[in-house]
């Protein structure tokens, strides 16, 4: 699989980049719980860095066509769900760092190094800016809630190939018996050259190879 987008699907950079950022939401978040403060500032630096290079990576690189025939709010609801989403990988670290900041705390990256501070030492905005990030944090899991839905209900309800589009690359050809995953309805070949409609997030012709499922099997 290749490394860049296509029109068709996600390359492994971009799926990469994606499970790489759910890894560390996870992290920092078990450890906020954890009141492991320290630990959870470093891995914020790190979701910092993550989401930087993904905005980078998205403007070089094509976004893949939306697939079905859904109405077009569902993919303006879509795009808008993916903005926030990045919006918001760099919202909670950044406000993260200037509360740090603003109450005379070092935000370190396991003790590597540490950042600069933002602002100077000002307890009052520090307590307003944790206010600020503990409610945006909360926006955010309603977000990942709304996505997450959305690719269950486009995988098992649809059953087109929205969610096997960003699936790690190891898994992705298993996932699809050997097939990119396509839009329920699209052309694919079949037999000879000519072409059949998708029935399931796989497509192809091939009886053989998962379809409705999408599940590896024995392939």
């Amino acid at each position: 699989m290749a490394l860049g987008n296509s029109k068709a699907t996600y390359g492994c950079v971009s799926r990469g980049i994606h499970w790489l950022a759910v890894l560390l939401l996870i992290a920092s978040f078990t450890l906020v719980w954890s009141d492991l403060t320290g630990y959870h500032k470093s891995v914020g630096v790190a979701i910092l860095a993550v989401a930087a290079v993904r905005i980078v990576w998205t403007l070089v690189q094509p976004s893949p066509e939306a697939l079905g025939n859904l109405p077009r709010w569902q993919h303006v609801a879509a795009k808008a769900t993916h903005g926030l989403l990045l919006l918001w990988l760099l919202v909670m670290p950044l406000s993260g760092w200037a509360m740090s900041s603003a109450a005379g705390r070092p935000t370190s990256f396991f003790g590597l190094f540490s950042l600069p501070p933002l602002l100077g030492p000002d307890r009052a905005l520090a307590g307003q800016i944790r206010e600020f990030h503990e409610t945006v944090a909360t926006l955010g899991l309603l977000l990942i809630a709304v996505h997450v839905a959305a690719a269950l209900w486009h995988h098992y309800v649809v059953k087109d190939g929205t969610l096997m589009r960003m699936v790690p690359c190891r898994f992705a050809k298993c996932s699809c018996g050997g097939h990119e995953p396509r839009a329920v309805g699209a052309d694919v070949p079949h037999g000879g050259g000519s072409p059949e409609k998708a029935s399931g997030c796989c497509g192809g012709g091939d009886p053989e190879k998962p379809k409705s499922g999408c599940g590896c099997g024995g392939h």
